[in-house]
């Protein structure tokens, strides 16, 4: 079959071939390096990138846990809730879970310095690893043991604020991720916060309602605060964004077990050194 191509349009593919798989191999080889450069781009709510130096989270040595006499009532899954019993009468791999009250959970919000009750549990023997991993980046915190099958009790300090993700693996196989939303401890002041002082280049945000109370705040999908962090559930909330930023304010309402039963959402562009009542 005779060629579509002409003689010299042959030799110019033969040249111009090599030399792109060549810049396809340069762009590849130096594409770990760009990456290395690059710092990530999560939208920070206090202001400026998001840090990469902040220290990483302390995770401290395990204690075996008996769980004979201090079973959970309840394992919640989202807005599953799952008897004892029955969780516990399946196949289970690796797990990470913070203890509230007599449920245990993949999700716990807390302040700034609150010491956490967590449990591992691990269905084999075998090295294991555990992860925190900073949503907003900051440096991951890593520590490795060696597990006997069984519970084991994690005394966590909620040293940084924002989100972050603990995650359990054994044997490298990992198992589900436990997510930690810890809000800044609030300052303690004699008399409500004014809103002229609010920081540098930061926006004031005050948040009011007469029927919503004991309500979360986030900002950017990020919890932040809510309307027991100044230590009264009255309705109302206060806190600093970075100014000159477009954020996403999400208020949310929970029920006893847990579920969402009113939520707002406040999208709009904050100015720095300005004050804005959000009512809900």
């Amino acid at each position: 079959m005779q060629s579509p191509f002409s003689m010299a349009q042959r030799r110019v593919l033969r040249l111009l071939i090599p030399m792109a798989a060549i810049s396809l191999l340069l762009l590849l080889s130096l594409a770990p390096a760009v990456r290395a450069q690059e710092k990530p781009g999560i939208s920070n709510p206090l202001g400026g990138a998001a840090e990469t130096e902040n220290a990483a989270l302390a995770l401290p040595d395990l204690s075996p846990f008996n769980i004979t006499g201090h079973e959970p009532s309840l394992f919640r899954l989202g807005e599953r809730e799952i008897p004892y019993s029955e969780y516990v009468s399946q196949a289970r791999s690796c797990e990470l879970w913070a203890q509230k009250n007599t449920t245990w959970t993949r999700y716990i919000q807390a302040n700034q310095g609150d010491n956490l009750d967590l449990v591992v549990f691990t269905p084999e023997d075998g090295n294991s690893d555990i992860y925190g991993i900073p949503y907003a980046g900051g440096k991951i915190a890593h520590r490795s043991y060696h597990l006997s099958p069984g519970y084991y009790s994690l005394k966590l300090d909620a040293s940084v604020s924002g989100r972050t993700m603990l995650i359990l693996a054994v044997k490298s196989q990992p198992g589900n991720a436990l997510i930690i939303d810890v809000a800044p401890r609030p300052a303690e002041a004699a008399g409500p916060v004014e809103v002229t002082t609010a920081m540098l280049g930061m926006a004031r945000v005050v948040i009011e309602s007469d029927t919503v109370k004991g309500y979360d705040v986030f900002v950017d999908g990020v919890f932040f605060s809510s309307d027991a962090a100044d230590g009264v559930v009255d309705g109302k909330a206060s806190l600093d964004v970075s100014g000159d930023d477009i954020h996403k304010i999400t208020v949310s309402q929970r029920d006893g077990q847990g579920n969402i039963i009113n939520k707002r959402e406040f999208t709009k562009e904050f100015k720095q050194k300005t004050a804005y009542t959000l009512r809900l």
